[in-house]
């Protein structure tokens, strides 16, 4: 095993130096929402770390001349991103008046889209907060890396990037360009979640902190609610968006183009409705055994499993009965689409699991020798990989168990 030596580790400083600069260029949308608000502090301070962020990361990728990365550097940078950017990020909460571990909690919350908060009545932060909040969540969901990508100018350096971060999109062989098809998506789906919220009744700032959190299957509300505080129409908005925030940004590529023959034939896509449906069948049955149907908010608290939001309303999830609660556990576990802004095990792997067993099952009546491929969709998948799926699952069902 090669040694991680000196030059591998400015090679993974200059890269989290890119990821930290985009990062410092994001601020400039918290500094002028407070300054909107007229919350001074709180622009200053965001302008503060902005130039910081800014000045610092350029002058490290000036001076810092190092070769190209390679995987393993990238996979070490994401790796060191994730919590670097989670202290930087808690800054604001510590000024505001959170402890140091509250507030790391709440970034890294935010930024994984974890929904867990330290915050017990988010109404009464200063718009700042709140919006800086969903904002974390917001660019965790499109992920940093991607945000780095959009202005990296060495297409070797994006490329390690996105493959370390287990990104699936290939329909370009410029993953620059990849990441602008992304932003341009991600952004088309965020417009059309203010404008659907604004509809509902929401006023500007909730329309914003809501759609950032909601497309992002992050949960963040501005309220100690949830979304369901706003009345139906803006549930029925927050299910839409938690739909489109689990499907694969591949598959909204084929969507928004009108492809739908190629988006339906998806596997995934088609399983993460079939469980959609199955899901709302058996709870829609143990609710009426229990004498307390609510399809909407049934549907609602589906989706949100499913896609991990972790959105709520004013009918809680601890009032379902125990068979549906347990349904939406799974839910939770199994997750959404890969390539979503979702969390969990993913569906893609889940089939792979299923496909492994079936192979494993045909083998035994077929002839030694036999060719039995692991097919998903249109391709083929390598045993190698397949079984490294497997392992993912299994690690990840073992750590759950603890």
């Amino acid at each position: 095993m090669a040694q991680f030596s000196r030059r591998d580790a400015l090679i993974v400083v200059k890269i989290l130096a890119s990821m930290f600069r985009a990062l410092g260029f994001a601020l400039i949308l918290p500094f002028c929402v407070s300054l909107w608000y007229g919350e001074t502090a709180f622009a200053l301070l965001f302008a503060a770390i902005a130039i910081a962020l800014v000045a610092a990361c350029s002058a490290l990728r000036f001076f810092i001349k190092t070769p190209d990365p390679k995987l393993r550097h990238a996979v070490v940078s994401i790796a060191l991103a994730w919590v670097l950017v989670g202290l930087v990020s808690s800054v604001p909460f510590v000024f505001y008046g959170m402890g140091f571990v509250d507030g790391f909690f709440e970034s890294v919350s935010g930024w994984s889209g974890t929904g867990l908060t330290m915050v017990e009545r988010p109404e009464v932060l200063p718009f700042s907060l709140n919006f800086w909040r969903a904002f974390t969540q917001w660019v965790g969901g499109f992920g940093i890396v991607i945000l780095a990508m959009l202005i990296l100018e060495k297409p070797k350096i994006a490329r390690s990037l996105f493959v370390a971060d287990g990104r699936t999109e290939n329909f370009y062989l410029n993953v620059v360009k990849i990441a602008r098809v992304l932003a341009v998506i991600y952004l088309f789906y965020t417009a059309i979640g203010i404008a659907g919220f604004l509809l509902a009744g929401l006023s500007p700032f909730d329309a914003v902190v809501h759609t950032f959190t909601t497309l992002a299957t992050g949960g963040f509300s501005s309220n100690s609610v949830g979304v369901g505080a706003y009345g139906t129409w803006a549930i029925v908005v927050s299910i839409f968006l938690m739909v489109i925030g689990g499907i694969s940004f591949m598959s909204h590529r084929e969507l928004l183009r009108m492809r739908l023959r190629e988006f339906w034939a998806n596997p995934e896509v088609r399983l993460f409705f079939g469980i959609i449906s199955a899901a709302m069948l058996l709870v829609s049955a143990n609710m009426l055994f229990a004498g307390d149907f609510k399809p909407l908010e049934q549907l609602f608290y589906i989706i949100s499993a499913i896609t991990g939001t972790g959105a709520t309303t004013f009918f809680q999830a601890s009032q379902f009965p125990i068979a549906s609660v347990f349904i939406l556990i799974l839910l939770m576990v199994s997750g959404a689409c890969f390539g979503s802004t979702t969390g969990a095990l993913k569906l893609w792997r889940i089939l792979v699991v299923f496909k492994v067993l079936a192979r494993e099952i045909r083998k035994v009546f077929l002839p030694a020798g036999a060719v039995t491929p692991i097919r998903i969709h249109d391709s083929c998948m390598e045993s190698e990989r397949a079984l490294a799926v497997v392992a993912f699952v299994c690690l990840y069902l073992l750590l759950l168990s603890w």
